[in-house]
């Protein structure tokens, strides 16, 4: 197949999860015998082509001129991944299928669907309600409204839980039948031949002690909270559990309020804040 994947960040743009999971997709459908081109957002010195082992990667720089908000240079971007399909398109041949993750690209998908007849297979990685415990704001409604159109365009859905496919079916009133759970995948080859640093593991725990580490954005949405929340009901059946949480984002003061809480325990909890790139630099 001829797979088009549409998405805002790709490496060397690293905004959140999306740009990992397209990569690691697109390499392995490359495996697969599969033709991948992605169409993003160029950002810094990223080249405008490339070929990425196998994978054809375009990238897009928005207009020259500042946006009035963030909807409005996502549009800007929108149009812009447009006018590359086109053009690519317009060299190499219609696509079988257009790969759209999240609502970013929801209007380049929409459009690109209409004008060619080319199916949409959406990934879902996040709702904004799920984001926001729900939509307060007229900004955060627009959104849900995209993610809604974006799924109803879609003539498959790919979220990666069983929650997720469960909130879906709140929030849009999508079929069951239409969404499929796909969970997330770690490559354990990539591990192959790494030592295990033990001094570096004392920094955090003794060698009997069990480590739960959680790495990731520390944002509501990640539910890293629950986890500290859940830690003295944890440490009632596992005396020697350590949690480390590893990452940064808006809620890193929120959650060492939420550790200090709980200092009547602290003895036994051993959390320890970091920023992602000095953590995951000496793991």
């Amino acid at each position: 197949m001829k797979i088009l994947m549409l998405t805002w960040e790709y490496p060397p743009r690293v905004v959140g999860g999306i740009a990992r999971v397209v990569y690691d997709l697109s390499k392995t459908l490359i495996k697969d015998g599969h033709e991948v081109t992605v169409v993003t957002y160029k950002e810094g010195n990223a080249p405008e082509f490339e070929d990425d082992k196998g994978v054809k990667v375009y990238r897009v720089e928005n207009y020259m001129i500042n946006p009035n908000n963030f909807i409005d240079w996502i549009m800007q971007m929108n149009f812009n991944l447009i006018a590359k399909a086109n053009e690519i398109i317009a060299k190499e041949g219609k696509f079988d299928v257009i790969h759209a993750h999240d609502w970013l690209v929801a209007y380049a998908a929409k459009t690109l669907k209409n004008s060619y007849n080319i199916p949409i297979t959406a990934t879902i990685h996040a709702t904004e309600a799920g984001r926001n415990s729900g939509i307060h704001d007229e900004t955060q409604r627009y959104i849900n409204d995209t993610e809604w159109m974006l799924t109803y365009e879609a003539s498959e859905v790919i979220v990666n839980s069983n929650y997720m496919k469960n909130e879906l079916q709140r929030l849009f009133g999508l079929p069951y039948e239409k969404i499929n759970v796909i969970p997330n995948g770690v490559n354990m080859t990539l591990f192959n031949g790494i030592e295990r640093d033990y001094n570096f593991r004392r920094k955090f725990a003794m060698d009997n002690e069990k480590i739960i580490l959680f790495m990731g954005r520390l944002v509501y949405e990640k539910g890293i909270q629950h986890v500290i929340a859940a830690m003295p009901k944890i440490l009632n059946g596992y005396h020697d559990a350590k949690l480390v949480i590893c990452g940064k984002g808006g809620m890193i003061d929120e959650l060492r309020a939420q550790v200090n809480a709980l200092r009547n325990i602290r003895k036994s909890i051993f959390c320890r804040i970091h920023e992602w790139k000095r953590c995951t630099k000496n793991v």
